[in-house]
């Protein structure tokens, strides 16, 4: 007796809303790649900005509304963005990290979703950094349901950090089962250890700096070491968007691309990377240094302890405190043993933690799982 014939699966029809600030376009890029190429999803990838030059919305508050806080404008521009991706759309599930998620808990609800999330509302509001002036307590209770009423729509979470999933959990009442610790990757057949690049540089050891918000990120606590520190010569190499003051020393670098060929140059040129932030989530751009095979510093904030091995591969040091952070520094520079052998431990780290090809590959896992049955006359 022979059997029916199999009716071939059609691709899950996936929708991303992929925000499109700071460390989550480099996220966004990875997880692309990846993910077309599979062919058991069909996606449709929407960008949310959050700003447009000389767009409507842009062009009216500058126009009639000049008082109104650009926070404010972005987050229409980022909530029609997504209204207009999700309206009238039928996918078998969404990924999402946007910010402006939290008015769309009605559509995460109706189909399956999965949050993707670096950190939670309430651990921003906790960081000077990032919120200096708290928020008056109905905003701050407005928020706080918003965002709630979201986490609990959602099909999934995937934190980024356990430091993100376990404000999930305590703050906003999310069912431990129903949060998942997968943080974002980086690739490993691009971002590779250069010891030769460095072997055949001459001159000071280098110490570098990636972050485009120079000063939340702790550029100026580097600079500040930079122009009391004694001893051998050392260069700062300093990539980001923002003007940073001249001083003896210091290599500012703009308009530098993500995953750019000049960004894993100066990777691979440098002795050790060091990002002291005073406010983070998740420092993508460590995590870079790590496949590029570079001990790594960086301040004891948000999801750092996820990524760094003290002792290990790196240091870990208090916020804002610049004689901590020198020292760290000035510990790893001056020992060329240490200095190799963390090297040596950051590349075993990114390779077991940090493949964007595993990471990715985990998160279409999680997508397919969380998806709404297939019907095969759709």
């Amino acid at each position: 007796m022979s059997s029916a014939p199999t009716t071939p699966t059609k691709p899950l029809r996936v929708g991303f809303m992929m925000d499109q600030i700071a460390g989550h376009v480099t996220n966004y890029m990875n997880l692309r790649r990846v993910t077309d190429c599979d062919d058991s999803i069909s996606p449709e990838w929407c960008e949310i900005e959050y700003y447009r030059p000389e767009g409507r919305i842009e062009r009216v508050r500058e126009r009639f509304l000049p008082f109104v806080p650009t926070y404010f404008s972005g987050n229409a521009r980022g909530a029609i963005e997504l209204h207009r991706a999700l309206h009238g759309e039928m996918f078998d599930a969404i990924f999402t990290n946007t910010s402006v998620g939290v008015f769309f808990g009605r559509t995460f609800a109706r189909t399956p979703t999965l949050i993707d999330f670096d950190s939670t509302p309430m651990q921003l509001d906790e960081m000077v950094a990032y919120t200096p002036k708290p928020d008056p307590r109905p905003v701050a209770q407005l928020k706080w349901r918003l965002c709630r009423h979201m986490f609990h729509s959602a099909a999934l979470l995937q934190a980024w950090s356990g430091w993100a999933r376990d404000s999930a959990i305590a703050d906003y009442g999310v069912p431990a089962e129903r949060v998942v610790v997968n943080p974002p990757g980086v690739d490993l057949q691009q971002w590779q250890p250069s010891p030769d690049a460095r072997r055949d540089r001459s001159g000071p050891k280098r110490v570098l700096f990636v972050g485009g918000d120079f000063r939340r990120k702790g550029g100026e606590l580097l600079l500040e070491w930079m122009r009391h520190r004694q001893g051998d010569p050392v260069e700062l190499h300093v990539v980001t968007r923002e003007e940073v003051p001249a001083a003896p020393g210091v290599v500012v670098h703009h308009d530098v691309e993500p995953n750019s060929e000049r960004l894993k140059r100066l990777y691979a040129e440098a002795d050790l990377f060091v990002l002291p932030s005073l406010g983070e989530c998740f420092g993508i751009a460590t995590i870079e240094a790590m496949a590029a095979g570079l001990p790594v510093i960086a301040s004891d904030v948000g999801g750092t302890a996820d990524i760094i091995e003290p002792g290990g591969n790196g240091l870990i040091v208090p916020g804002g405190d610049v004689a901590e952070l020198g020292a760290a520094i000035e510990t790893i520079v001056g020992d060329r043993t240490l200095r190799s052998a963390m090297a040596s431990r950051s590349r075993v780290l990114a390779e077991q933690r940090f493949d964007v090809d595993a990471n990715a590959r985990r998160t279409l896992d999680y997508l397919r799982q969380i998806a709404r049955p297939q019907e095969s006359n759709r």
